[in-house]
């Protein structure tokens, strides 16, 4: 097994909190884990990319943070009246 594939199974138990909450909490807080897990999720597609050497899941992460934040701002917009 090698550094990076490690370092990916290491990062998995932290982003099963933010799936928990956005799961469970309240709309603020489901809002906060789902950028949170976001972000887990584009740095493991990032070292996964290095651990099997598959360039393009870079690419795949990358869109994945271009897109995030808009996706967030457009939610919080919909539920601008319950945050």
């Amino acid at each position: 097994m090698s550094d990076w594939l490690a370092v990916v199974l290491a990062l998995l138990p932290p982003l099963a909190v933010p799936v928990w909450i956005a799961a469970s909490g309240r709309t603020a807080d489901r809002l906060v884990a789902m950028q949170l897990a976001s972000t887990l999720t584009g740095l493991i597609m990032v070292l996964m990319s290095f651990a099997f050497d598959l360039p393009s899941l870079i690419d795949l992460s990358l869109t994945l943070a271009f897109l995030s934040l808009p996706g967030a701002l457009l939610l919080a917009q919909f539920l601008e009246r319950w945050l």
